[in-house]
């Protein structure tokens, strides 16, 4: 029953216990009392715990996503597209700290990325960014894999770091990132507007 009540409040409490005991140390005992719900109400929802890790790692996953994808609208320019991505994530960060630090090291697990939920939604994902470049002139040259190790790269380093240390909040760093960014693809991407150039 995905996006019930029962189905949220035991994403919820995994992901809290995850955090704190690790995926592994974790037991569906303790999960299940933090949620408040019966056994028959989680295996109604979860088979295993396995089950259990990758929906919250989809959760996460999913719900960044459409925050950055929610940038890529088709009236954006390249260079609004380029820099509100990389604030829209350092912003989801520091507004959702639990689930990107679940992505980032899921403690004591390995996110299954070959699993048909995780695949499929990053499959959808890097599409959907690729159109959006597309769109703007990009050629297909350097290769996606490039082009988002170039964009996000730093915020990604940046907001982990963060993440470990809670020290400079990521918001802070918003606008030297984004301009970052925009500076080191503008040479590998068609600038098709004045709006770009300043």
């Amino acid at each position: 029953m995905l996006g019930s009540d029962t189905y949220e409040r035991i994403l919820s409490a995994a992901l809290g216990c995850f955090l704190e005991n690790g995926v592994q140390s974790t037991t569906v005992e303790q999960v299940r009392k933090r949620a408040e719900v019966s056994n028959g109400s989680f295996f109604h929802h979860f088979r295993t715990k396995q089950d259990l890790a990758e929906a919250v790692y989809l959760q996460g996953l999913d719900r960044h996503q459409a925050e950055l994808l929610a940038v890529l609208h088709p009236r954006a320019s390249l260079r609004a597209g380029i820099e509100g991505v990389v604030r829209r994530h350092l912003t989801w960060v520091e507004e959702n700290p639990q689930l990107p630090a679940f992505l980032a090291a899921p403690p004591g697990w390995s996110a299954p990325r070959e699993a048909p939920g995780i695949a499929a939604g990053s499959r959808e994902f890097f599409h959907t960014v690729a159109q959006w470049l597309r769109e703007h002139g990009w050629s297909d040259e350097p290769s996606l894999a490039i082009v988002v190790a170039v964009w996000m790269g730093p915020a990604h380093a940046y907001t982990r770091r963060w993440l470990l240390t809670g020290t400079e909040p990521p918001g802070s760093a918003a606008t030297a990132l984004s301009r970052a960014a925009w500076n080191a693809l503008q040479p590998l991407l068609p600038t098709q507007s004045s709006e770009d150039t300043g």
